[in-house]
């Protein structure tokens, strides 16, 4: 069996994030988790912005765990704005013996990002403008390799460069360190 692959998107919303990683997820193959399907669904469910955030990253990282444990490869499709989000990101993959493996998305084409967010058939957690971090506080500048795909060329030369990117970083993966079990609180593993 080769390794799981533990692949990190990267990228602010509407900059193709959850195209590209539905396309990898196929093309690996690869099981796709989206943080949004899970806060959307929070927030259907009556929660309130602030938990449903918090809790949306609760059960995504858990769900992820319990997918790696399966021994399938797992796309995360979020963004890497938060310290949380890089430790927990980096924590699953150090535990599976996947290399650190992101994928930032960028649409350097500001018009056309915001083409894409006014359009896109958005979930209830999903913008519609631009994000700015300068009101969130606490957000990170990722500073890691990483492979940065500018999405506004052809989708297929897109996942043709990170497929040939994913499968040279697995190409000689770490041992796998022993298992976190999926139930385990953040201040456990802390």
């Amino acid at each position: 069996m080769s390794p799981a692959h533990i692949v990190q998107m990267h990228g602010e919303p509407g900059s193709g994030k959850s195209t590209i990683a539905r396309a990898i997820g196929a093309a690996l193959p690869a099981v796709v988790i989206d943080k949004d399907v899970i806060k959307a669904a929070l927030l259907r469910s009556g929660i309130v912005e602030a938990q449903a955030a918090a809790g949306a990253y609760e059960v995504y990282f858990d769900l992820a765990r319990h997918v790696i444990a399966q021994g399938q490869s797992v796309i995360l499709d979020n963004p890497v704005f938060w310290p949380r989000v890089e430790q927990n990101w980096k924590r699953l993959a150090d535990d599976a013996g996947s290399p650190h493996t992101m994928i930032e998305c960028a649409c350097p084409d500001r018009d056309e990002l915001v083409r894409r967010l006014a359009t896109r058939d958005a979930l209830e957690s999903q913008p519609r403008v631009p994000l700015d971090l300068r009101r969130h506080p606490g957000t990170i500048v990722i500073d890691c390799e990483r492979l940065t795909l500018d999405t506004t060329r052809p989708l297929a030369e897109l996942i043709d460069e990170a497929l040939v990117y994913i499968r040279a970083r697995t190409a000689t993966p770490a041992a796998p360190r022993s298992p976190v079990p999926a139930r385990q609180s953040e201040a456990a593993r802390s």
